[in-house]
């Protein structure tokens, strides 16, 4: 999914990490450890996780809390690791109401994290590491 804007103006930023949730508490965790490693990193950035089903927030309440709170610009950055139904069906609707829901926020969409040419290195390089010793 290429990136798509909602252009708006000026104002304070926020980063959305959409993953995909799951029932099991578990798999929260390096959601989570992420969300408080870039709101370390990228101090002038509001950060928060956001799942698209089974557990919360959904997108949907992350998008109005970051705009209650001043955000004029969102990145949304669908932490998948492949294209699939969920990127190609679902992506663009929610994009569409979640904007809809929010017209004075600028929303920023990108491809799946996977799909990213720095993603899949870093993750050869990773693995290679181990692999190799």
């Amino acid at each position: 999914m290429a990136d798509r804007k909602n252009e708006k103006q000026g104002g304070a930023k926020g980063l959305i990490l959409f993953a995909h949730g799951s029932r099991d508490p578990r798999w929260k965790e390096p959601f989570e450890k992420l969300e408080r490693m870039l709101s370390g990193q990228l101090k002038e950035v509001a950060v928060r996780v956001a799942y698209l089903q089974d557990c919360p927030p959904d997108i949907f309440s992350a998008a109005e809390e970051m705009a209650r709170n001043g955000a004029a610009k969102v990145t949304v950055i669908p932490m998948f690791l492949a294209v699939g139904s969920h990127s190609a069906n679902d992506f663009p609707k929610i994009a569409g109401r979640v904007a809809a829901s929010l017209p004075q926020v600028e929303f920023t969409w990108t491809d799946v994290i996977g799909q990213w040419e720095e993603t899949l290195s870093a993750l050869a390089m990773l693995i290679g590491g181990r692999i190799n010793g």
